[in-house]
């Protein structure tokens, strides 16, 4: 019995110990992992319904000849008739078309800065930050360059 070979309790406990350490440092970093995936998941849906919005409200306020007639906190209604509210988390346009789902604030302002029509748009998605989105209105015929409009 001069060389005894094998493992002692004292050097198993260890080992076990060891092991279960790695394993729960491994498994906190995987959840954590997949809990900041599923969080870029839902605000990329987010932001893709803000931009579905800006889609549509873009295009209305590009429109030549184009003006607001009313405007309040949750509703906004051009001369052309498109009419755009906000209601049970949802942007919708002229009270029937859904355009943005999973909001959970939308807040429409008009201001009038250099002889033109800016709305102001607060948008906050469900558990998102809040994004302030400003549109000028082409009330004119006229189209101007960039460096016009800084002029």
């Amino acid at each position: 019995m001069k060389s005894q070979k094998g493992i002692t309790l004292t050097s198993l406990t260890i080992y076990i110990l060891l092991v279960l350490v790695i394993v729960g440092i491994i498994a906190t970093i995987t959840a954590s992992f997949r809990d900041n995936i599923n969080d870029m998941n839902s605000e990329g849906v987010n932001h893709s319904e803000i931009d579905k919005f800006s889609v549509y409200f873009l295009r209305e306020v590009k429109r030549q000849e184009n003006s607001v007639i009313t405007v309040s906190d949750t509703e906004i209604v051009f001369n052309t008739g498109n009419k755009y509210t906000f209601k049970e988390n949802s942007i919708y346009l002229n009270d029937n078309i859904q355009i943005a789902e999973n909001i959970e604030n939308c807040a429409f302002m008009k201001r009038i800065e250099n002889n033109k029509e800016i709305i102001q748009v607060k948008i906050k998605p469900i558990n998102s930050e809040e994004r302030e989105i400003e549109y000028v209105i082409n009330s004119e015929n006229i189209s101007s360059t960039y460096n016009q409009e800084n002029d």
